[in-house]
């Protein structure tokens, strides 16, 4: 299967629809959007619109919580249907093809908000990414939350800057999307476990918070 992912979309509405451009052309068979589709709200309805017509299915992300995990009374009377009815298509975590997906890293809980806004930076020592691939037994982990590209095995941080395709070919392997605000996404082949990175030529002068 041929994944199309996005994150941290942030309400970028161009780069999403340059984004679905790009995975109609890969031919992908499903686009995953691995969290943190909210940032002001200004543009959420439109954002909603275009991800719910291409079917994207995904998991919330820290900003997302709010509108998917029983949304206030007065949140539901602000916000358009198509917005609740597609917020709540999201699901903490989620396993496709033997991957598995969730906007922090595996050993938090995405169902705890504290845990969802954890951040002390991306793994960059022993310890944290032991408990990365300690916490769920998949072949292949991804997630958003550090706005950059990353890749990391249980033997530590690959150098991989996200500007070249490659094929996770070690045993395991954890990686961070780059964020669709700043241009980022990919396709991802489950079969043969090449991982092809897009980085548009724009960037957005401004972008969300982890």
């Amino acid at each position: 299967m041929k994944l199309g992912l996005i994150c941290d979309v942030h309400e970028h509405i161009e780069h999403l629809q340059q984004a679905l451009d790009q995975f109609a052309v890969c031919a992908v068979d499903r686009i995953v959007a691995i969290g943190d589709l909210l940032e002001t709200g200004e543009r959420i309805d439109e954002l909603c619109r275009r991800l719910a017509a291409a079917h994207v299915v995904g998991v919330w992300g820290n900003h997302d919580y709010g509108l998917c995990v029983d949304p206030e009374t007065d949140t539901r009377a602000k916000c358009p249907s198509v917005v609740l009815d597609y917020m709540a298509t999201l699901q903490p975590r989620m396993e496709i093809d033997g991957s598995y997906f969730a906007h922090v890293e595996p050993w938090l809980n995405p169902e705890d908000l504290l845990d969802l806004w954890y951040y002390e930076g991306p793994p960059d020592e022993p310890a944290k990414i032991a408990r990365i691939f300690g916490a769920v037994p998949h072949r292949v982990i991804f997630s958003g939350h550090y706005h950059r590209w990353l890749l990391a095995t249980p033997d530590g941080i690959v150098e991989w800057r996200g500007l070249t395709r490659i094929c996770l070919t070690a045993t395991r392997s954890f990686v961070v999307v780059g964020a669709l605000y700043d241009g980022r996404f990919a396709t991802f082949d489950t079969q043969t476990l090449e991982l092809v990175p897009f980085n548009l030529q724009a960037t957005s002068a401004t972008g969300g918070t982890p």
